[in-house]
């Protein structure tokens, strides 16, 4: 896809995950996901004698997180671009839970202050943690893509923004990338193909610089 417009790249894995044994409550059947990574801290922990898939009703954060859900016959009552647009979507609803929301270690604030501002009952449980893998460029790139706020920071663990751009999958990554980088751009959509997409978009600006 990129090489066919003469685009390379140079891909790492700025974090890893580790999924936490954790001990799932059963008096809730309101879930909310914000990542992939807390669909799978539920598949990993979830027992018998938790409430049956079409006994819950899911909410979640990001087309690939609603795939995986529905993949595994969860019910997704809605999904958001980010956690703000949900969090602001289940205040406006007449159901107020109680909601159980799968967490990790370095989860953004916005969706439970939110909600806590604003009366709705929900539980966090941390599922799983994520890692920085710290790795030193000594080029400066004329583009990097981010696809969370965790992965920004650990690139900046041993790199400096610099002159480079931050291409962003969404707005929550992008509002850590404006903390650093100069140059901010968005994908259209949520999803590793809009990133690459949007790289495309802009590598003829980014060419001429």
């Amino acid at each position: 896809m990129l090489k066919d417009v003469g685009i390379n790249i140079e891909t790492y894995d700025a974090i890893s995950i580790e999924h936490l044994n954790i001990e799932i409550p059963t008096a809730f059947s309101h879930y909310i996901f914000t990542s992939k990574n807390g669909v799978r801290a539920y598949l990993n922990n979830r027992k018998e004698y938790h409430p049956l898939p079409d006994e819950l009703l899911c909410y979640c954060v990001g087309e690939k997180t609603k795939s995986l859900l529905e993949e595994k016959g969860l019910k997704v009552a809605k999904m958001a671009k980010n956690a703000s647009e949900l969090s602001n979507f289940i205040v406006n609803k007449s159901e107020k839970g109680p909601f159980l929301v799968f967490t990790g270690n370095m989860n953004r604030p916005e969706l439970g202050n939110i909600l806590r501002q604003n009366g709705v009952s929900f539980r966090e449980i941390k599922g799983y943690e994520t890692n920085f893998n710290p790795q030193a460029f000594e080029r400066e790139f004329p583009c990097i893509l981010f696809y969370s706020p965790s992965g920004i920071k650990s690139f900046l663990t041993a790199n400096k923004p610099g002159n480079s751009m931050a291409v962003c999958i969404g707005e929550t990554t992008a509002k850590e990338a404006r903390k650093h980088f100069k140059k901010v751009r968005i994908a259209d959509k949520a999803t590793t193909d809009a990133v690459l997409d949007k790289l495309i978009e802009i590598y003829p600006t980014l060419a001429r610089t």
